[in-house]
């Protein structure tokens, strides 16, 4: 086997996966691009503003055949995981022939409880960081996106006080659990409602959905509270956000408005089951459980959104 101690393995190919091959580029690592497209992409486009970036990208579909001298499988000593959580485990057994028995492994995934799973079946001498980062990124073609906010980007891990590897070690924080669940108070309101409406996320703010917005808000605030997280700072961060990327159009909006599966269980689903363990209500996040899982009438569910604010 041929063995890489400093090139990337990014599994995923959504606008996470495509944002960080380039980063990757411009930090002057190496990166592959493993994906699920019937025919290689040949080339990354990344639009910012009014400048438009090209990259060659180095890559393997994992639905087109590698060349018959192709006899050895490249193993990865660094894998950085940009899947839906739901698709986590998954796509760890799937590849684990590409990724080294030590290799590092960093996730950046939506929600919470997928990365746990994933931290109970690697195996036992590889390391686990998980990162979370709310960079606003448009898919726009297979090999194309678009970036829509500026972000922040937060990596750590459960059981390891050393950082990640360079380049995500500049992203390092002790505190990566906080992050995660400011990370999910974010999702879980911005990312439902915008489905719900199919509405970008600085819409939010906008005058005719601001009162669902606040409320949906301050329900979740008011459950952050017995994780010992300030009400008054989260709702202010969640505004910032929704501010930020204000352009930007949720991962959530873009798989529920093309039929997909969503992350809803790895995000409102999580929090409900947190809910119920301080006896705490979320009637508002129940309903956009309700209605993003079984694509309820919308109407029906404004009249009940209504009653609740």
């Amino acid at each position: 086997m041929n063995n890489n101690n400093e090139h990337w393995l990014i599994i995923g190919a959504g606008a996470i996966g495509l944002l960080w091959y380039s980063k990757l580029i411009e930090y002057n690592f190496k990166a592959t691009l493993l994906h699920r497209n019937t025919k290689l992409l040949n080339k990354l486009i990344v639009e910012d503003g009014n400048i438009e970036k090209q990259y060659q990208l180095n890559e393997i579909s994992s639905l087109v055949s590698a060349a018959p001298s192709s006899s050895k499988t490249t193993t990865y000593q660094r894998v950085l995981f940009c899947t839906k959580s739901f698709d986590l485990e998954k796509a760890y057994i799937d590849n684990k022939h590409r990724i080294s028995s030590d290799a590092v492994l960093i996730t950046l995934n939506n929600g919470m409880g997928a990365q746990q799973s994933l931290n109970t079946i690697k195996h036992p001498d590889q390391s686990l960081y998980i990162g979370t980062t709310n960079e606003g990124a448009l898919k726009v073609d297979k090999n194309k996106i678009r970036k829509t906010g500026q972000g922040d980007t937060f990596i750590g891990s459960l059981s390891d006080n050393m950082p990640p590897p360079a380049p995500f070690s500049q992203f390092y924080t002790i505190d990566i659990e906080y992050k995660l669940l400011t990370k999910l108070a974010i999702n879980a309101v911005i990312n439902p409602l915008t489905a719900l409406f199919n509405i970008s996320n600085g819409q939010l703010l906008d005058e005719s959905y601001l009162p669902y917005y606040r409320a949906c808000r301050d329900e979740v605030c008011h459950l952050f509270k017995h994780y010992k997280i300030d009400e008054t700072s989260l709702s202010q961060t969640i505004d910032q956000v929704a501010l930020k990327t204000s352009r930007n159009r949720s991962s959530m909006l873009q798989d529920f408005s093309q039929g997909r599966k969503t992350e809803i269980q790895y995000i409102t689903g999580y929090l409900l089951q947190e809910a119920t363990k301080v006896n705490l209500k979320l009637p508002i996040q129940s309903l956009l459980l309700d209605f993003i899982e079984n694509k309820g009438d919308f109407f029906i569910q404004i009249k009940k959104l209504d009653k609740l604010i």
